[in-house]
């Protein structure tokens, strides 16, 4: 008896999995990719806010600079750019583990609640972006 490829079955599922995923179609924004530019309007916004009222010891420039690469990213996910959703989602992805570090040298509860606030609101999203990012990449079908 011939030895079996012990990882043909996750490739059967992976394959099968990878059948089942339809093209975004057009104009197509699935909550996984609403919820991620809402997101980066939201820290935008409030990068905005902070700078108006000297919030921080950071120069305003910076505030500024990274809100408009916050409005870079909603705009580019919203015209569903492939590149600059990985890009956020690396973020999302820092922001987490940077959070999670945080939250194991909590030196009070108001820091724990921020650093578990974080990874509450990106983790959701994260996963959310995986499948929108899958079905990106579906090639379009003929015409039906």
């Amino acid at each position: 008896m011939a030895e079996q490829d012990p990882y043909a079955r996750a490739r059967a599922r992976s394959e099968a999995r990878r059948a089942e995923l339809k093209p975004l179609g057009p104009g197509e924004r699935p909550l996984g990719l609403k919820l991620a530019i809402g997101l980066a309007a939201f820290i935008a916004l409030a990068n905005l806010v902070g700078v108006a009222f000297g919030a921080g010891s950071e120069k305003p420039a910076l505030g500024l600079a990274f809100a408009a690469v916050m409005i870079a990213a909603a705009a580019g996910m919203w015209a569903r750019r492939y590149l600059v959703m990985i890009a956020f989602q690396a973020l999302l992805a820092v922001a987490m583990i940077y959070a999670l570090l945080s939250l194991a040298v909590a030196s009070n509860a108001l820091g724990a609640l921020l650093a578990a606030a974080v990874v509450v609101v990106c983790a959701p999203i994260f996963w959310l972006m995986v499948r929108v990012m899958a079905r990106l990449q579906v090639p379009p079908g003929p015409p039906e």
